[in-house]
């Protein structure tokens, strides 16, 4: 009976705990009894915790290259940003349900653990990158990058916060206006 639940089930809950109660809520026991199961069906999906704490971090690690990058497809500019932008209001959502890796989750993990901050600056550098990337060297890169380390590190105070991040991602998306195209000032003389 308790193999009915899959490894995404165990997956789910185990972001949730993370999510609610730091690395120390994600015990096999402690799971197994939000899921009203044994920890027999913990030990058919996965080897033990530290497989689970693994997976956990390198979900997290791998989103950007798997799941963000593809969808602004090569876009630049506003555009991407506000793109950018909408994955990320839509992500909050989804990691609060444990549906997602949350942001929150894993930097509340790397602030009590050295080698999980190691991974997370690495991850944070690319992050900055990507809105390099989209924006360009902007000075307003690294205020776009702590305004979201901001509203995730408040979201953990206070789980409310939250439902203001739709709000906060319009002011954000107003540090950079829509472009309007530029004409060609060249003259062009035939010979």
């Amino acid at each position: 009976m308790d193999k009915d639940l899959d490894r995404n089930d165990w997956l789910k809950a185990a972001r949730l705990a993370l999510l609610t109660g730091g690395v120390e809520a994600v015990r096999v026991e402690k799971l197994a009894r939000n899921l009203s199961v044994t920890k027999g069906s913990f030990y058919w999906h996965f080897k033990d915790r530290e497989e689970l704490l693994a997976l956990l971090l390198s979900e997290w690690e791998e989103e950007l290259q798997k799941d963000i990058i593809p969808r602004l497809k090569g876009r630049r500019g506003p555009e991407a940003l506000r793109l950018l932008l909408q994955l990320m209001v839509a992500r909050v959502s989804l990691s609060e349900e444990g549906d997602l890796p949350s942001d929150a989750a894993i930097f509340t993990w790397a602030s009590v653990s050295p080698k999980v901050a190691q991974r997370v600056n690495q991850v944070e550098r690319k992050r900055i990158h990507l809105l390099k990337t989209i924006i360009g060297r902007s000075p307003h890169v690294e205020l776009l990058y702590l305004v979201w380390v901001g509203f995730v590190a408040r979201g953990q105070r206070d789980p409310d916060s939250r439902k203001q991040f739709p709000q906060v991602a319009r002011m954000m998306l107003n540090l950079f206006p829509p472009r309007k195209p530029r004409r060609d000032k060249r003259v062009t003389t035939k010979a």
